[in-house]
């Protein structure tokens, strides 16, 4: 008799990172390289990475856009650890409080939005949905404490003051970016386990995302 399989609990929600992952304009792409090799030599293979904090699926700090803010090393751990709710609002402009009360938004503490904000893996996107200012607080007084998209930030391509980026922090969430939900199915009882590098006085970190559902 075969053994019996079970569907994979964990869906790996990190985009992946290589020397081709596009940065942010203007940002320091990631570079990879060897630096000892064994076919070379070398007892072992050692790698070196340089990389930008907010290049690929990444956590946001508050000092990142408030020079007050807390730092990545100071957020508490189960932040970005614990339920998580992911809803789909791909073909929406603007997300708002409407549209995510309708979605069912708010009774779980970490919201993942599936924008569509990705074309291709290789081609960094323009433009996205984008957060009414209203949200964050909105959100939070549901008891979220965490939201997530899959674009590559939670303000648009060319803005300095980042009013989103504020809004969020006024309201005590936590920011992730960068998600790859291309193929999450939305149900609001996921596990989310992200946690960033505990990077001294960071403003941001690289972070590998994974969600585990129900079996």
């Amino acid at each position: 008799m075969a053994p019996r399989t079970h569907p994979q609990p964990y869906h790996d929600i990190s985009r992946p990172l290589h020397r081709g992952t596009p940065p942010w304009p203007g940002d320091h792409p990631v570079d990879f390289k060897f630096v000892a090799r064994i076919p070379d030599g070398d007892a072992v293979n050692i790698g070196n990475l340089a990389i930008s904090v907010h290049n690929g699926t990444h956590a946001d700090a508050p000092f990142h856009y408030n020079n007050n803010g807390l730092t990545i090393d100071q957020l508490p751990l189960d932040l970005h650890v614990g339920p998580a709710q992911v809803l789909d609002v791909r073909g929406h402009a603007a997300i708002t409080i409407n549209l995510l009360s309708s979605l069912g938004a708010g009774a779980v503490p970490r919201l993942l939005l599936q924008t569509g904000a990705w074309a291709t893996p290789d081609t960094f996107p323009t433009d996205w949905s984008l957060l009414d200012l209203d949200v964050p607080a909105w959100l939070a007084s549901r008891g979220v404490r965490l939201i997530g998209l899959d674009a590559p930030s939670v303000d648009e391509l060319t803005s300095k003051e980042l009013p989103r980026h504020h809004a969020c922090d006024d309201a005590g969430l936590g920011i992730l970016e960068n998600l790859l939900l291309d193929d999450i199915k939305p149900r609001a009882d996921y596990e989310l386990i992200a946690l960033p590098l505990r990077i001294v006085g960071g403003d941001g970190s690289p972070v590998r995302a994974v969600l585990r559902a129900p079996e």
